[in-house]
């Protein structure tokens, strides 16, 4: 038993003092990355964005409460964070109307922290022979979101609608930021900090259509897509610090354009007289979309559920 217990003690001690095993380096450098971690989030609030309580009817409004919840990982960036959105509809015209809409969300920018390549095509006489392998810790910041828009609805045949709309929307990042140190090369051991805080503002066109179907007295569901495209790109700014350095976009070189186009699909279960709806399409599809459309997003998750309810006025009738 003694030789025993002394080679557990003598194999715990020389593990304990072996080096940390350095994080997987990614396959992508560090500003593709962390220009799909906010893209990713503007992804997720477009899955969410609200739709028309129900049917047009003139001189009624019906309005939504939409609240949802998003986490995504790129590598080893984490954006997490709610939205609350709204949404009131009326017909002007049997089976045609308008919907007036808006959204809002704050999400915290984290990470564990991890490699990728620090490449330095982006900025003018950057004083570090790059590209190099780096380690990046620490990620931080905010991002917000919102937005107030207007459409155009047409109910169809058969139970469906027909939504075409503008957004104006903004996206900030605050504080992005992520520690540095160049792990490789001719400045291993430097290190400083990589900014990518951020504001840019779009107008954005959608267009969606859902159907409404029956499941029983009580429950319905309806299937729904959505395409959104932010116009024009933004700018993602990137800065670079260093011992002796502060370089930064657009003084200094190019930023990256930021908001993509995306498609959103989804399949909502709503409890009718209650008005609560939950859509678990949009939960099922979301990291699929994210998956083809952001290279390097291993985690993409959001959460909607909504309350509808159909009418806030009486008809107007003629005396």
């Amino acid at each position: 038993m003694f030789p025993r217990n002394v080679w557990l003690c003598a194999s715990s001690l020389a593990l304990a003092t072996l080096p940390p095993i350095a994080a997987a380096q990614s396959e992508h450098d560090i500003h593709f990355l962390s220009e799909h971690a906010p893209e990713s989030g503007m992804d997720a609030h477009y899955q969410a964005l609200p739709w028309p309580a129900g049917p047009l009817e003139p001189r009624r409004w019906g309005q939504s409460v939409d609240f949802s919840t998003a986490h995504t990982t790129t590598d080893f960036i984490d954006l997490d964070g709610p939205m609350i959105a709204f949404s009131a509809a009326t017909g002007f015209a049997p089976g045609r109307g308008y919907e007036v809409l808006g959204f809002y969300s704050t999400m915290d920018i984290s990470g564990s922290g991890g490699g990728a390549d620090l490449t330095g095509d982006f900025l003018d006489d950057v004083p570090l022979d790059l590209p190099a392998p780096a380690d990046f810790t620490n990620p931080r910041g905010t991002f917000r979101h919102y937005g107030v828009g207007g459409a155009y609805v047409r109910d169809g045949a058969h139970s469906s609608q027909l939504v075409a709309g503008l957004l104006l929307e903004s996206i900030d990042g605050a504080g992005y930021e992520m520690d540095y140190t160049i792990a490789a090369g001719a400045d291993a051991g430097v290190s400083g900090v990589i900014d990518y805080s951020h504001h840019a503002t779009f107008v954005t066109p959608f267009v969606g259509w859902q159907w409404r179907g029956s499941l029983s007295r009580h429950w319905s569901w309806s299937p729904r897509f959505q395409f959104v495209y932010p116009l024009p790109p933004g700018d993602l700014d990137r800065r670079l610090t260093g011992p002796g350095f502060d370089l930064a976009t657009p003084e200094h070189g190019d930023p990256i354009p930021i908001g993509d186009p995306y498609f959103a699909a989804g399949l909502a279960l709503a409890h009718e007289p209650s008005g609560f709806e939950i859509d678990l399409g949009s939960t099922l599809f979301f990291p699929l979309a994210e998956h083809v459309s952001h290279a390097g997003v291993d985690e993409a998750v959001v959460l909607h559920v909504a309350w509808r309810r159909r009418s806030l006025a009486k008809p107007v009738t003629a005396e």
